[in-house]
């Protein structure tokens, strides 16, 4: 992911747009095809790309709620505290292979919906709050980063990473 971090609301929701767009830019000028049977070099196809993203972006709606974001990422908690990253991102795959193409879309723009709406009554106040504000029963230590770096970091910023990946997975299907 970038160094970039934002500081505002309205950066950050400038910024998701942007990359919102981008990216669904992207996914409209491929086919079927090229995002269900071509892989990139971890095995993953722009399809798994696609609901790796929704289930980061639910985990953030989750924690925006005050709920576990394992559960959004419908991982186990065990897997989510002591996993590694590829670890949990493997268990995301694994547990959603079974979606269609139509469902894995449909999901995140779903999502997406529901996270804007949760971001829309918000303050920049509310947005610079630290982590252990909305889950503070989450084991860890310290406050934790501000909310707005993990909102950013789970949509604009993980948008514009894995378009990249999807490009050239697109790429090399042609």
């Amino acid at each position: 992911m970038s160094e970039r971090r934002v500081t505002t609301k309205e950066e950050m929701l400038a910024d998701i747009e942007r990359a919102w767009s981008h990216l669904n830019g992207a996914l409209d000028r491929l086919t079927e095809e090229q995002m269900t049977t071509r892989q990139d070099a971890q095995g993953w196809t722009i399809k798994d790309h696609i609901v790796h993203m929704a289930a980061w972006e639910r985990s953030v709606v989750f924690f925006l709620q005050g709920k576990p974001r394992h559960e959004g990422l419908g991982v186990d908690e065990a897997v989510y505290l002591e996993g590694t990253e590829d670890e949990i991102n493997a268990a995301i795959q694994q547990q959603r292979q079974g979606l269609s193409l139509a469902e894995a879309l449909n999901q995140l723009r779903e999502v997406h919906e529901q996270l804007l709406k949760l971001l829309q009554p918000m303050t920049d106040a509310d947005l610079l709050r630290p982590y252990r504000h909305y889950l503070p029963e989450e084991p860890g230590e310290g406050e934790g980063p501000p909310a707005i770096n993990l909102v950013y970091g789970n949509t604009a910023d993980h948008f514009a990473e894995h378009q990249g990946w999807i490009e050239e997975v697109a790429a090399e299907a042609s």
